[in-house]
């Protein structure tokens, strides 16, 4: 690329994180609709296909986008802006295929413009996620309560709760037993556990999981974020029923992907 060319975007650049230093006011202020349309375009070029943009403020999702009459409605945190062009055709190829490569790209993007993302306490965080931890069969605060003791210490300073699940009328392609918002300090496990014939052991070893991913935070390797370290992995196998909750849960996996929710 020439060397004014590289002033070019490099001022482009060093403007628009001046701009974005400032809250985040969406399509209140003439400038930020003026970006919007242009990465519309830039967008559109690169698809060859009709893009209807909104500029979010999130604090958790930074790209989502649904593909309908072939028109692309596309979320974007307001970091992208003023991407430069390598980082918009990576979007243009993970909207059109979502391959490794682009979204490979895209998450290094998003970890060197993370100072962009609003901050939001974890206090206010856990506050907007209905804690549940209550279930028929398996409750999840004793289960929390007696590994906390037994392995950690009392260190895990989080909440545990039963994830919000969407109905489907087919079965589920895939199955997310558990997860923990780094953010909000709060553990999810799919209700698909609390039934009578999943053994409270494998209950246990989901919630073991996702406790270590409180106290073990991903790190980022070679621009790749890596959740499940080496000292991960040595940690988890402390847990006595590892092996055997994984070997139920791989001899069992069709069965929870047929969890219905049930009617409220």
């Amino acid at each position: 690329m020439p060397r004014s060319a590289n002033k070019v975007s490099r001022k482009l650049r060093t403007d628009a994180a001046k701009r974005l230093d400032r809250p985040f006011l969406g399509e209140s202020l003439p400038l930020e609709r003026i970006w919007r349309r242009i990465l519309e375009r830039r967008l559109r070029a690169k698809l060859g296909a009709k893009v209807s943009l909104s500029i979010t403020d999130n604090t958790h999702t930074m790209i989502s986008f649904l593909r309908r009459r072939g028109e692309f409605r596309v979320r974007l945190h307001h970091m992208f802006l003023a991407a430069p062009e390598p980082i918009v055709s990576a979007l243009a190829s993970y909207l059109r295929g979502g391959d490794p490569d682009s979204s490979a790209v895209l998450d290094r993007f998003i970890h060197q413009n993370r100072v962009y993302i609003r901050r939001v306490s974890s206090a206010e965080l856990r506050a907007r996620v209905p804690i549940e931890p209550k279930g028929e069969v398996h409750q999840l605060q004793e289960i929390f309560d007696e590994l906390n003791r037994r392995f950690f210490r009392g260190q895990v300073n989080a909440s545990i709760t039963y994830a919000r699940v969407p109905k489907v009328s087919r079965p589920r392609q895939s199955i997310k037993l558990g997860s923990y918002s780094a953010e909000s300090k709060v553990i999810r496990i799919h209700p698909a556990l609390d039934q009578s014939w999943v053994p409270s052991y494998v209950v246990e070893w989901v919630v073991f999981h996702e406790m270590l991913h409180h106290l073990n935070p991903a790190v980022v390797k070679n621009g790749r974020r890596c959740v499940h370290t080496p000292e991960f992995n040595a940690r988890e196998r402390r847990f006595p029923m590892a092996h055997r909750a994984r070997r139920w849960e791989q001899r069992n996996l069709d069965y929870l992907l047929r969890y219905k929710v049930r009617r409220s």
